[in-house]
């Protein structure tokens, strides 16, 4: 049998370089370090210190983390979301949408920081696998879904004009003390206001207060109605909101009778994580909570999780933080566990029938989503046969299985012949990934190239061949004719894998 480009290209490689190589492996023993801490949890978390960090971690992890805003809310405060993760499985998370609850914001802005570190230095928490989860689900959060609430409640009324702190007193009971607030600065609760049970809230005050007014109508609030928008367009398969206090946790909410055993256990085993207890399911319950209407709506696991024991009418206190950072540390990872598999039994087997390179050592498996017992398959081409989610079954050396997919490792590599110049001294990975294992830096020079993929290029190094990000060299082509000068392709184009044949379901 013939062999591929990739065996020609690494018996050529390992012949010539395996003085080179055992440097390499050593370097790639040494684990890339993440940043240092960025959030800092002893503190009143403000929106200004959560926009701060956000932008931090988005600049310490850009290939990991990002933000976009959802838009405006009536003071003109931005909605930021963050996706932390790579995968196709989306987990939604949200906090703070009651004003005097902002310690759940950071909860959440601490999840993301601790995870992201987690994966880069590529470490468990408790029993999950961080870097995997990852790699496999998105986790969209909004931490602070009332922002222009938490600085009524955090700030007063300082800086605000006479008229607006005169209204907003009268709605606070003639108090000047806001840290009680729960509703935005409109005095409506933003989590009575979605369109699920909302005529028939219990408890519901009939005008503008500092907290329980359902508002005049549904999503009245701009608040209600981007959350709705954003939860609608990323689809997730799983939502938890978070909330303060009394350290339990709701799940049930006219759940379809098909679905409850389902939701209950998810909900019984954050149970067991964090120590809360269930709240019992009732025939009428009171509506208009975000996570009632995403159950009504999408008909998926939904949960609100109340952190900490019952503060009454006021924020929760700082020191209880540790308490309740220790009680949800993993339940975002649980929940992205729950949320790949969910959203992989949704997904169809489509027929691929294609070549495609294993660029990293991986494991082969003998069934989707069993991670134990397989084999180990080193760089090589191999046949695709068929796809689900992010499974695909293959035909290796080592024989038939399924390979789960991780960024950089499976690819249709393009075979080229030409060079890279390189201006800066650049880092060479072991895989077409940033994340992947750094096997040497190579200073400025010209290189050898052979594949490529996307805006990675397969460079012929001193100590081996390996990949480097094209966007940070200058990529030419051979001269066809003399007096011909060698052509640039610019960078930056991405190359899609394609896609299937066909995709039939079974």
């Amino acid at each position: 049998m013939k062999r591929s480009w990739m065996y020609r290209r690494l018996h050529k490689v390992l012949l010539g370089f395996w003085s080179g190589m055992l440097l390499a492996l050593i370097l790639t023993m040494t684990p890339v370090e993440a940043s240092a801490n960025i959030v800092n949890s002893n503190q009143v978390y403000s929106y200004t210190i959560m926009q701060r960090d956000i932008e931090r971690l988005v600049k310490a992890y850009p290939d990991l983390v990002s933000m976009e805003t959802l838009g405006q809310s009536p003071y003109g405060r931005q909605l930021w979301a963050v996706k932390l993760g790579r995968g196709e499985a989306v987990l939604s998370l949200n906090g703070s949408h009651h004003a005097r609850e902002w310690m759940t914001t950071t909860v959440l802005m601490k999840m993301i920081d601790t995870y992201a570190q987690a994966y880069v230095n590529n470490t468990t928490i408790g029993d999950y696998s961080v870097r995997r989860l990852l790699d496999e689900v998105s986790i969209w959060m909004v931490p602070m879904v009332n922002p222009d609430g938490v600085v009524l409640s955090q700030q007063g009324t300082a800086g605000l004009t006479a008229e607006l702190a005169q209204t907003l007193r009268r709605y606070n009971g003639n108090s000047t003390n806001f840290t009680r607030w729960k509703a935005n600065m409109q005095g409506i609760d933003l989590n009575r206001q979605y369109p699920a049970n909302w005529s028939t809230i219990k408890n519901a005050g009939s005008y503008p207060w500092y907290q329980n007014y359902k508002g005049q109508r549904p999503a009245q609030a701009p608040e209600v109605q981007l959350m709705m928008d954003f939860t609608y367009r990323i689809d997730p398969e799983m939502t938890i909101s978070y909330h303060s206090s009394g350290e339990i946790i709701f799940w049930h909410f006219n759940t379809l009778s098909s679905n409850a055993a389902r939701d209950q256990a998810i909900a019984r085993t954050i149970s067991r994580m964090t120590g809360y207890s269930l709240v019992s399911p009732e025939k009428n319950p009171s509506g208009g909570g975000y996570k009632d209407w995403f159950i009504q709506e999408f008909g998926r696991p939904g949960l609100t999780i109340e952190i900490a024991p019952y503060a009454g009418e006021r924020n929760v206190p700082l020191s209880q933080f540790e308490r309740v950072w220790k009680d949800n540390r993993a339940v975002g990872l649980y929940s992205a566990l729950q949320t790949h598999s969910l959203w992989l039994n949704k997904q169809k087997v489509q027929y691929l029938q294609q070549s495609m390179d294993v660029l990293a050592e991986t494991g082969l498996y003998s069934q989707i989503g069993k991670l134990s017992g397989g084999v180990s398959i080193q760089p090589q081409r191999l046949h695709v046969i068929a796809k689900k989610g992010d499974w695909y079954q293959v035909q290796a050396a080592e024989g038939t299985g399924w390979i789960q997919s991780s960024p950089g490792k499976l690819a249709v590599v393009e075979e080229i012949a030409a060079t890279a110049e390189l201006k800066v001294s650049v880092p060479a990975y072991k895989y077409p990934d940033g994340y992947a294992p750094k096997v040497t830096f190579l200073e400025p020079q010209t290189v050898q190239v052979s594949g490529r993929w996307g805006n990675w290029l397969l460079a012929l190094t001193p100590v081996g061949s390996w990949w480097i990000d094209g966007r940070t060299a200058e990529l030419k082509w051979p001269v066809e004719e003399e007096g011909q000068e060698a052509a640039v392709e610019p960078q930056g184009a991405e190359q899609m894998v394609p896609g299937p044949v066909s995709s039939p379901e079974i």
